[in-house]
């Protein structure tokens, strides 16, 4: 057997001491109020679905620490909130959640009152912990070693700076899929342990570490690269992990038995690319809604006014394909998706097979993969002049068939936006597809294809993280809106329980 699995079959629960989230009530009419606004306010925010609880967390706590220090009391404050949306049961109430959430919060007390480092990137990284406490998956996170361990052993740098910071951050988003908030906190409780001290102790110098170390991560122009390494070689390791939770109680058994492990692998493997169409299609409309609302709304109300001015008239054509092409775009962008074939997934489960078996590089073809650091040479600086000019090409090869076919100047502008920011929420919810594939090839069509839509997806990318720092819908829900409104709730959530306790004192 591999050592690392070896080691992670040591500190898995295997089924014994998972925690539960506790069976939950229907609510009453105050969570079904809350629950509705928070459907509202993530819509103007994209995030994969199991982000969502941490970031309710997050906004939460930025909102309560402005009017609370109390942490017993901001321990509560959260816990309702978070009930009244549904994010954890009622269960999740009792005494001994509220005092574990508490000892969270007195942890970080000195820092919140005197931050050493930025505070709002110390909120997120308190979101997180909380976040992982309140996970009944106490076992997910556990993996994220064990896959570095593999690619580290896989994967070899040439000329990459800071290699194993780099290539665990690529592994935490694209195999854990974690925020960068998450992630603060995985390297935070890891610099804790190499210092030789509990993550429950917090040192100025450990967060400062832990955040120059985050914005290093994230920040460098390396990532990219190795998240493309990473996310080729991932998909055994991912499958591992899946037959791991179909049946935790089973899995020191199932990993020492070839023909058990190869016949539950396809069993899995089957499932999963099952719900997986399922999840790119939800992805799919939630990103249309998400584009739609924070960034088509306001500007298809630009153009109209603009058009009045400078036309006297409102296009209504040109509106309407504003409104209808980016939907189209994204339906046929994620429509033919092909997930893996036969072929591909019995590859899948042979290497995982070798994953869990050998304490080799069989599964990555017996050799080692070496990622080389870019240099400009000449080679590169011909190769990345061609990608501009080719870029610059293909806009203006749109621009000018926009403008021939009536657009004024803004409609043409506020089209490209919306080509560029679905094409890149497409070809995102694309590399989802690709978890479970071996090797994707390359022919001429895919080649072709990329050479006309890299520079689309690479200004909607650049689009996306702009134009999100400008929200105007987030800041109106949650400095103007949200704090009334909760506070609205709490006012009937006591009276309801006022007239609760009424009724049994009545009746005695």
């Amino acid at each position: 057997m591999n050592p690392a699995v070896r080691e992670l079959v040591k500190q898995l629960s295997l089924g014994k001491a998972v925690a539960t989230d506790g069976e939950g009530d229907t609510g009453g009419p105050i969570d079904h109020i809350a629950r509705v606004y928070e459907v509202a306010r993530n819509a103007l925010e994209y995030r994969a679905e199991h982000l969502v609880r941490r970031a309710a967390i997050e906004r939460i706590l930025k909102r309560q620490l402005v009017f609370e220090s109390d942490t017993r009391r901001l321990s509560e404050s959260l816990l309702l909130e978070l009930k009244w949306a549904k994010y954890v049961t009622w269960e999740s109430s009792r005494p001994a959640v509220v005092e574990e959430i508490k000892k969270i919060f007195d942890k970080y007390f000195v820092q919140l009152k005197s931050p050493a480092v930025d505070r709002e990137w110390l909120v997120g990284l308190i979101s997180a912990e909380i976040e992982e406490y309140l996970n009944p998956s106490k076992d997910y996170y556990k993996f994220t070693n064990f896959a570095f361990h593999c690619l580290k052993k896989a994967l070899v740098s040439q000329g990459l700076a800071n290699f194993d910071l780099i290539l665990y951050t690529a592994i935490d988003k694209i195999y854990s899929q974690s925020d960068n908030q998450q992630l603060a906190y995985h390297l935070f409780r890891l610099i804790s342990n190499q210092s030789g001290k509990s993550d429950h102790k917090v040192t100025d110098q450990i967060l400062a570490e832990t955040y120059n170390h985050t914005r290093q991560a994230i920040n460098s122009p390396q990532l990219n690269r190795v998240a493309v390494a990473v996310r080729k070689l991932v998909g055994p390791l991912v499958l591992v992990r899946d037959i791991y939770f179909s049946g935790p109680e089973e899995f020191a058994q199932i990993i020492n038995d070839e023909k058990m492990f190869k016949e539950r692998a396809g069993q899995v493997l089957a499932g999963q690319l099952a719900l997986l169409r399922g999840r790119m299609s939800t992805a799919g409309m939630r990103s249309l809604i998400y584009v739609f609302l924070t960034k088509m709304l306001f500007a298809l109300i630009l153009e109209i006014p603009v058009d009045r001015w400078i036309r006297g008239e409102v296009a209504w054509g040109t509106l309407a394909v504003n409104t209808l092409f980016p939907v189209g775009l994204m339906w046929s962008l994620t429509a033919n998706i092909k997930l893996p074939d036969t072929r591909n997934q019995e590859r899948l489960v042979l290497k995982a097979w070798e994953v869990v078996s050998r304490d080799d590089l069989s599964w990555v073809g017996g050799e080692q993969v070496h990622l080389l650091g870019e240099t400009l040479n000449l080679k590169t600086k011909i190769f990345y002049t061609v990608y501009m000019v080719l870029g610059m090409a293909v806009f203006a090869g749109i621009t000018v068939t926009l403008v021939r076919s009536g657009f004024s100047l803004v409609s043409s502008v506020i089209f490209l936006f919306f080509v560029t920011v679905v094409s890149f929420f497409a070809y995102r919810i694309r590399q989802t597809a690709k978890i479970y594939t071996v090797k994707s090839g390359r022919g001429l069509g895919s080649s072709l294809g990329d050479m006309l839509m890299l520079p689309i997806v690479t200004v909607g990318s650049w689009l996306s993280r702009g134009v999100a720092k400008l929200n105007f819908l987030v800041f109106v829900f949650d400095f103007v809106l949200e704090a009334p409104f909760k506070m609205i709730l709490r006012v009937m959530d006591n009276w309801f329980d006022f007239l609760s306790r009424k009724r049994d004192e009545v009746v005695g």
